[in-house]
């Protein structure tokens, strides 16, 4: 968290910044709350829509926003209550309250310090990818706009626009976030707009270590040459980057530039999926002193990471569901089966009175119709709580492949020309 300095409110007095270690009214607790909803008003803008788990929120406050690392100043604080709201002038701990004047909020960030937020709130992943699909063709451009907005908002929605092929696909928690999805653009864009059966998110990883090149110097003018070693990494730990390159070879510039694009060139791995817990390496570099722009280390970046990625090859990952299930003991046999055909892992079970009780682990791709089985099996008597584990390696019999967006950088000459017109027509 940045600590950011008090400063001259108008009237002379010191304002302190929500957020800031010195930040927490009264209480002198620090500002710690959660974004949850969003709306927007015609005349006052966004409105966010606040959980408030530690400190102090006024009006006029500067808040601190953690997830986005940028400061905005609240203008109203308004509690609501069914149809009603009312200037309240201040949010406390524990309270939920309309914050205007946050312009650039998104569902899930944080305010001030994350450390009261709960966990379970911090850590919320979208574990299946919805394509959607709209009736009306001319609507095409209306729903792009709508779901960009609606994405802005809730960055974990994560829309991916495949212009070309005319597809909006998005990221979601399950199928009653889908309903609420077809319902907003109803009432909200006026769009009939209908999704189709989920699938589950995979990831990548690499198999092995080894190291991916390239050099990219043809055809003129361009020079960029990189060298990476790609290592596989603990489950759980993301991407870890740095750099031996000695700038003499590769300026800083340059190798700021590779940095920044390494991650977007593990958007899509060998599969098409996200690669994920690897260690990235760039050994050396060269550029030209007349031939090299910026520009051609974004051409040369996923080249040298997908070369890589082929020389290790990658293995699939599945996200796992940690659970908990109750049931009458008449039914446990019936369940643990029902279990182990869906490939999950539990403890041996407990009883309780007459109830059995069950924990494990269980592939999210397998059981997402449990839930709405689970009633059937159990003649409604059954409960099931469920929350995301992590991902692992799949079985060798799980094969999950899904279409890559855009030219696969494997495919040089073709990915090449495929940048360079993008980028000569941004530019």
């Amino acid at each position: 968290m940045k600590n950011n300095p008090p400063k001259k409110a108008p009237n002379g007095i010191c304002e302190k910044a929500a957020g800031s270690p010195e930040a927490g009214g009264d209480s002198g607790a620090p500002v710690s709350g959660l974004v949850f909803k969003l709306e927007k008003d015609p005349a006052m803008g966004r409105i966010a829509y606040v959980r408030l788990y530690g400190g102090t929120l006024r009006n006029r406050d500067s808040v601190y926003n953690k997830t986005q690392d940028i400061q905005e100043k609240i203008t109203q604080i308004r509690i609501v209550d069914m149809r009603r709201s009312e200037d309240a002038g201040i949010l406390e701990a524990g309270d939920v309250a309309a914050v205007y004047g946050l312009s650039r909020a998104r569902i899930g960030d944080i305010l001030g310090t994350d450390a009261d937020v709960p966990g379970s709130l911090r850590m919320a992943v979208p574990l299946l990818t919805v394509q959607a699909r709209w009736k009306n063709e001319a609507d095409y451009p209306k729903v792009v706009a709508a779901f960009q907005e609606l994405a802005d908002e809730d960055p974990l929605l994560d829309l991916q626009w495949i212009p070309e092929d005319r597809e909006l696909h998005l990221k979601v928690m399950g199928p009653i976030q889908i309903e609420v999805l077809a319902s907003v653009a109803k009432s909200r864009f006026g769009l009939d707009v209908s999704f189709d059966p989920p699938s589950v998110i995979y990831k990548e990883t690499p198999a092995a270590a080894g190291e991916g090149f390239v050099a990219y110097t043809m055809p003129k003018p361009c020079w960029a040459i990189l060298r990476f070693r790609i290592e596989p990494a603990p489950r759980g730990s993301g991407l870890q980057y740095r750099s031996l390159a000695k700038p003499e070879r590769l300026l800083g510039s340059y190798q700021n530039e590779v940095e920044r694009r390494v991650p977007e060139a593990l958007q899509q791995g060998l599969h098409g999926w996200e690669v994920t817990d690897l260690n990235v390496t760039l050994l050396e570099g060269e550029h030209h002193v007349w031939h090299t722009h910026p520009l051609d280390f974004v051409v040369a970046t996923p080249m040298g990471i997908m070369d890589g990625l082929a020389n290790v090859g990658t293995k699939l990952l599945e996200p796992l569901l940690s659970f908990r299930l109750s049931v009458p003991e008449e039914f446990g046999g019936k369940l643990m089966n029902e279990l182990i055909a869906m490939r999950g892992e539990f403890e041996p079970p407990v009883l309780s009175g007459e109830r059995m009780e069950l924990e494990g682990l269980l592939p999210v791709a397998t059981s997402l119709d449990f839930p709405a089985r689970l009633g059937s099996l159990t003649k409604g008597r059954g409960t099931l709580s469920a929350s995301f584990s992590g991902y692992r390696e799949a079985p060798a019999e799980v094969q999950a492949e899904r279409k890559r967006r855009g030219v696969n950088p494997l495919d040089q000459s073709r990915y090449i020309l495929a940048v360079r017109n993008a980028l000569s027509q941004q530019g």
